[in-house]
């Protein structure tokens, strides 16, 4: 198994999974994990790279996101939903790595906006929290804390490491999970290891009352597995 290979606590998730879990087409979140090539009339072809490159190794040949990749990516597809272009995105998270020790900028704290300007929190030096901006025009400065609220409160922080470590794909009232520590970072009813799929599997073949008697569960956690795949399939 692939993702055996990997390691626990870093979840593992194809291109396709990730793209399956964003409600993204998985042409388009190719382009963000591996970049493209476009032209513009007779001129030469423009390479672009990735935006959020992958951090797990390739494993025969297979490429793979991490749970903090999976993560940055969902901001990525919030920030173009919000009307911000890629080009800031990228501008954005490149400055952010670059002058703060952090790999995962979109994973490592909270990202915010306020119209169509990004906000990423960091904690400086004497550990209050500041952001930085990107601004319409392109420029990028410090504002001091406290500015703007939060989008993503479906993603909860390590409070040592600052990174993303469980993600709520439905909201937190919604009781399904994703945590790189529980299943390799597939989705599971909150509070066990038990798959979603697994169990809308067994609750499509047979029903979600004997689904929940064969994983211990309640009627409600095992009914929102099986809505939340059925959600994913329609996506």
């Amino acid at each position: 198994m692939v993702s055996g290979e990997i390691g626990l606590g870093v979840g593992f998730y194809t291109r396709a999974e990730a793209a399956r879990l964003m409600g993204v087409h998985a042409t388009r979140l190719n382009r963000w994990v591996m970049g493209y090539t476009y032209r513009r009339g007779e001129v030469a072809p423009v390479r672009k790279p990735a935006l959020v490159p992958p951090s797990l190794p390739e494993v025969r040949g297979l490429v793979a996101l991490s749970f903090v990749d999976l993560i940055e990516l969902r901001v990525v597809k919030v920030l173009i939903d919000r009307g911000i272009s890629l080009q800031r995105i990228r501008k954005a998270r490149r400055y952010a790595q670059k002058h703060y020790p952090v790999d995962h900028p979109f994973a490592s704290r909270r990202v915010y906006t306020v119209d169509k300007n990004v906000f990423i929190e960091f904690l400086s030096s004497d550990g209050a929290a500041d952001f930085l901006e990107l601004t319409h025009r392109g420029h990028l400065q410090i504002q001091a804390g406290g500015l703007v609220e939060g989008f993503l409160d479906e993603v909860a922080f390590d409070e040592k490491r600052s990174l993303a470590r469980k993600w709520w794909p439905l909201g937190r009232a919604f009781p399904v999970t994703l945590d790189p520590a529980v299943a390799f970072g597939a989705p599971v009813v909150e509070g066990t290891g038990v798959r979603t799929d697994v169990i809308a599997a067994l609750a499509t073949r047979t029903s979600v009352a004997d689904a929940a008697d064969a994983y211990r569960l309640d009627s409600e956690p095992a009914r929102a597995a099986l809505k939340f795949e059925r959600i994913l399939r329609a996506a």
